[in-house]
């Protein structure tokens, strides 16, 4: 139990001092909820564990147009996981100057990682084609769907950084 109220003590001044920070001059906080790519990850972590359990009863050119799907949406999972971190280290930086130098660096990074969901989108759009196995092919079309929306929501963070 005490424990548990150190932890609850421990949040709230976390949390007071976060917010005393963030008003300081020149400190800019970052919109952590618009700036979320949690969902995206684990959208395309849950892919990935589809597509793992459809292998296990597969053999043959089936079982690689599995592993090629598998392999996209765990290649967007951790380039997501990856722009979600730069995102969470630029959203800590208090000192002003040095948020503007980071910027640009990150917009770098996150225009990279939507062309990348976009060049994937079309990649998966092309191989469908390939997939016989009937789930397999109406997954990929779904992250194909997704891999778009995750390029347009990088495209939207990138544009909205302050």
């Amino acid at each position: 139990m005490k424990r548990k109220h150190t932890v609850v003590v421990a949040s709230i001044l976390g949390g007071l001092l976060l917010a005393a920070l963030s008003n300081l001059p020149g400190v800019q906080a970052a919109d952590s909820s618009q700036h979320d790519l949690g969902s995206q990850v684990g959208i395309f972590s849950n892919y990935s564990k589809d597509f793992r359990a459809l292998e296990d009863s597969l053999h043959g050119e089936d079982l690689q147009a599995v592993q090629f799907l598998d392999s996209v949406a765990t290649t967007a999972e951790d380039r997501l996981h990856a722009a979600k971190a730069m995102l969470d280290m630029y959203g800590n930086i208090l000192c002003k100057p040095n948020r503007e130098r980071a910027r640009p660096i990150l917009k770098e990074q996150l225009d990279m990682y939507s062309w990348m969901m976009d060049h994937e989108a079309d990649r998966t759009a092309g191989f469908l084609q390939f997939a016989k196995v009937p789930a397999a092919a109406q997954l990929g079309l779904r992250m194909k769907d997704d891999l778009r929306a995750a390029k347009s929501k990088l495209d939207e963070i990138a544009t909205s950084l302050k």
